[in-house]
């Protein structure tokens, strides 16, 4: 079974991968004890970077949808 994935939303999993790797990489640079990197913040920072930019990207995201107007049916029957 294939799925389908827009671009842009690919996009946006392959820069918070990134982000989030480079945290981990950033943070495990780090001497001592502390210097094996944060598994937590790298997955925090990648999965903000993602939804701020899904935010600014997508048009419509995290908007909610209009509301029906609400009207009276029209009758169809003609009076005599």
């Amino acid at each position: 079974m294939t799925i389908q994935i827009a671009p842009l939303a690919a996009l946006l999993i392959v820069v918070g991968h990134a982000v989030g790797y480079s945290v981990f990489k950033y943070t495990a640079r780090a001497h001592g004890a502390a210097g094996r990197g944060d598994l937590v913040a790298s997955i925090a920072s990648g999965a903000t970077v993602a939804t701020l930019l899904a935010l600014l990207l997508t048009p419509g995201f995290g908007q909610a949808a209009p509301a029906s107007p609400t009207t009276t049916p029209a009758s169809t029957v003609s009076p005599r």
